[in-house]
């Protein structure tokens, strides 16, 4: 799964350094910080779920569970950190966020049915 992800979150990382062709290269800029964050957070997810899935489902639930509370605390840190630091354009950057992590996310649940559906069927 972690591969997977990291395929989709380079080859998403490749559209605003083209983009800084076409668009103002602040703009992409934001683009990218925003990608990037939200690439970070869902690549942890991914390690997560690939370190600890073959673990009992206690220790899995719990792990996977509070690295989702941790991480979601360590995003909206990072989030505050980029906005308040970075001299960027706060739109780009905070809908380019909002928009991957979602996508992130959905093609991170994606990969967890799959791998369910693996799991019980090998049973």
């Amino acid at each position: 799964m972690l591969k997977k992800l990291l395929k989709v979150s380079v080859i998403s990382l490749l559209f605003p350094l083209l983009g800084m062709i076409i668009f103002p290269i602040e703009s992409m800029l934001s683009t990218l910080y925003g990608l990037i964050l939200s690439s970070i957070s869902i690549l942890v997810s991914a390690w997560i779920i690939d370190h600890f899935w073959e673990k009992e489902w206690e220790v899995f639930g719990k792990v996977f569970f509070l690295s989702l509370i941790v991480r979601f605390v360590v995003v909206l840190i990072f989030f505050a950190i980029i906005l308040k630091v970075i001299k960027i354009d706060e739109i780009y950057f905070t809908v380019s966020f909002i928009i991957s992590y979602l996508c992130y996310s959905i093609t991170e649940m994606i990969f967890f049915n799959k791998f369910l559906e693996k799991k019980s069927s090998n049973k």
